[in-house]
């Protein structure tokens, strides 16, 4: 009984570990802020990597870009590509950027609602069966974001440069139950509101 025990725990602590996902975001162009590509571990490279004591490789993951970007700079109005599928998203209400919208082409629905009136520093990210908190770890500088759930673990986003929104690193360690729409519910948020939209 004692061995099955022992047997169970490290089969879910080794889930756990390996449900790393994001690992990093960089603007597509130098020079600009409307086309991202999103990096993942995979679950396997990180199990071999850890192995043999080395960092796992990057993988590019999917996209993230303005919907209409060769017809109009719409900041409103962005679209992704992941391997789970593709999807919008937009701002739930016309000029209010307190509240916005994922929804994938497959029928799943993220919705990102700031916490407080006139403070985009905090954010409730949630499909209606998870909900996450993000905040800015400053006020006036957005630069490192998190999320800290102790139920469904960390994730966290910084720049890899101070003061340069182009290079994100993402610690991903949220539970598996936590989908890839929420993932990049989080991201878009981080981008988008680090970004220069000149």
């Amino acid at each position: 009984m004692l061995t099955l025990r022992i047997w169970l725990f490290s089969s879910l602590m080794s889930s756990w570990a390996y449900t790393q996902t994001l690992s990093s975001a960089h603007t597509r162009w130098l020079n600009s802020f409307v086309e991202w590509e999103l990096y993942a571990f995979t679950s396997d490279s990180i199990a071999e990597e850890e192995e043999e004591g080395e960092v796992p490789q990057e993988v590019v993951f999917g996209d993230l870009k303005l919907r209409w970007l060769m017809m109009r700079e719409d900041w409103t109005d962005w679209e992704f590509t992941t391997p789970e599928g593709r999807g919008t998203i937009r701002l739930k209400w016309k000029d209010d950027f307190t509240q916005w919208e994922l929804r994938t082409y497959s029928g799943a629905v993220v919705t990102m609602r700031a916490l407080w009136p006139d403070d985009l520093t905090e954010w409730r990210v949630t499909d209606n069966s998870v909900s996450l908190t993000l905040r800015s770890r400053w006020k006036n500088l957005y630069n490192e974001w998190r999320v800290d759930d102790p139920a469904r673990g960390t994730f966290h986003m910084y720049t890899f440069y101070e003061n340069d929104p182009r290079d994100w690193a993402i610690d991903d360690r949220l539970h598996a139950s936590v989908s890839i729409p929420i993932k990049v519910a989080l991201t878009f948020l981080v981008l988008f509101h680090s970004s220069p939209r000149i």
